[in-house]
């Protein structure tokens, strides 16, 4: 195969709310997708992006209430923000030129459909790579992208992760995963236990990947998008901790199932929600002799006291109170 036939090549679409199916039927976007890869899965597609829209501008189409969150992968599928517009682009990546072209002509009789451009892919991975590097997380250690030599390892008051970029939240650089990773590097070396950890709002997998590498002996990642599970266990066999983490989208079931350390870094309004199912996974002690720890964290200014209240009547303690940039962290102790 020559360096031309081994190019993807790329449709791009723009695509109403509602489109035509070869039937006559008018589906949503979401279904038709769901349809180009019944339909073209086989011959050649490899991808679709069905394109993005900021929390500022959802927040302007009177989509969501609020213009801003830390962790889209959190949100209800009904805050399908995407889905929800009344037109949009679609890109579908395709294995050579034939195939795409193939696709282009039957994709241009369909209802709803328009094709903007056949084009190659032009993107260079490598420049893709190059805007990742080593993230330093004063207090914890360091993050690098998955793709750099190396083993995981804790040493020397120093541990070191490797984390895909781009799959799910979470890669070391937004300062309220850096607050948790600080939190959880203390709570260690406070000799806090961890004999099993609840990362709930896994994203990337980073927080209860680094407790696993800073010994954990279970920890259950919980994140409610599926779409993201596959790149939490990519990322936790990178690290060499695949038979201590296992990954899920609700709470592990089973009465009394609670751990000494337990993350929630996710948007406000899913803290004070959840409050009082994570408050009774966490293990708690005598107050001269805690037994568990409980971290908080992608809270703004705003956030902070209704957090810290809904908390402390549930734990009856007081939180320890770090921040970062515009972001806050509360870590309960009982």
């Amino acid at each position: 195969m020559n360096a031309a036939a081994a190019i993807p090549w790329v449709v791009d679409l723009a695509v109403a709310a509602a489109v035509g199916l070869p039937n006559g039927e008018l589906v949503g976007r979401a279904a038709w997708c769901e349809w180009l890869w019944e339909r073209w899965g086989d011959e050649g597609l490899l991808g679709i992006d069905e394109g993005g829209i900021d929390v500022a501008e959802a927040a302007a189409l009177g989509l969501t209430a609020t213009s801003r969150v830390v962790d889209a992968a959190v949100a209800p599928a009904d805050r399908d923000w995407v889905a929800a517009r009344d037109a949009g682009g679609v890109s579908c990546w395709f294995a050579d030129e034939a195939a795409a072209h193939a696709a282009a002509r039957e994709l241009a009789q369909l209802v709803g459909c328009r094709v903007l451009m056949v084009r190659p892919d032009t993107c260079d991975p490598e420049a893709w790579r190059a805007g990742f590097t080593r993230i330093d997380v004063p207090g914890f250690g360091a993050i690098l992208p998955a793709w750099e030599d190396g083993d995981a390892c804790a040493s020397a008051g120093e541990t070191t992760l490797f984390i895909e970029p781009g799959a799910g939240f979470g890669t070391g650089l937004h300062e309220t995963t850096q607050l948790c990773l600080a939190a959880l590097a203390e709570w260690r070396r406070d000799g806090g236990g961890l004999d099993r950890v609840l990362d709930f709002g896994a994203g990337s997998g980073i927080l209860g990947i680094a407790a696993a590498v800073l010994g954990a002996g279970h920890v259950d990642a919980v994140e409610i998008d599926p779409l993201v599970h596959d790149a939490i266990r990519g990322n936790v066999r990178r690290n060499g901790v695949a038979e201590r983490v296992a990954v899920s989208a609700a709470l592990p079931a089973g009465a009394g199932l609670v751990c000494p350390l337990v993350f929630a870094n996710i948007v406000a309004e899913v803290l004070l929600a959840e409050a009082a199912a994570l408050c009774s996974r966490l293990q708690r002690g005598a107050t001269a002799d805690p037994a568990g720890c409980l971290i908080l964290s992608g809270l703004l200014d705003a956030d902070v006291a209704a957090v810290t209240e809904c908390y402390r009547r549930q734990l009856g303690v007081e939180p320890i109170h770090s921040s970062r940039g515009d972001w806050h962290c509360l870590r309960f102790v009982c």
